[in-house]
């Protein structure tokens, strides 16, 4: 897998969806409901977010990459502009980490940021450290 080093707007759009998982993270909703949030930036530079949607219906519940996607499309943005994308999830107490952390998207996240643009620049956990793989590598490789 060829992986490269977050730039600077990479680490910009990690932390602006650490933010929004700040903001949006409910721990009385679905035991803290909400606990992933994503960003994609397009060629423009314009950055659009979306949260995790849980249900008691679990296949129905809603990733965040498919509402960063949705929101971005939904303003007018072709599908080839969407250039990256990251998510993180919410540091609960279960988990080790004590601060938000990128976490690498689902199958099928996987297949629809490929079908949106194979480019993209995805933000994912590789040993140890946040790297960027393009889209289309995602469905070659193993699951962290």
């Amino acid at each position: 897998m060829d992986t490269a080093p977050l730039t600077d707007a990479d680490q910009s759009l990690r932390d602006h969806a650490a933010q929004v998982n700040r903001e949006s993270f409910d721990p009385e909703f679905f035991d803290g409901g909400h606990i992933v949030a994503a960003a994609v930036r397009t060629a423009d530079g314009a950055i659009y977010d979306g949260v995790s949607l849980p249900t008691s219906v679990g296949r129905i519940s809603a990733c965040a990459e498919q509402g960063a996607v949705s929101a971005a499309i939904a303003d007018g943005h072709a599908h080839d502009e969407i250039e990256a994308c990251v998510a993180v999830s919410y540091p609960l107490p279960s988990h080790d980490a004590e601060d938000h952390r990128v976490v690498p998207p689902c199958g099928a996240c996987r297949e629809l940021l490929v079908d949106y643009n194979p480019e993209m620049r995805v933000v994912v956990p590789v040993d140890g450290e946040n790297r960027t793989v393009r889209a289309t590598e995602l469905l070659s490789v193993r699951p962290w």
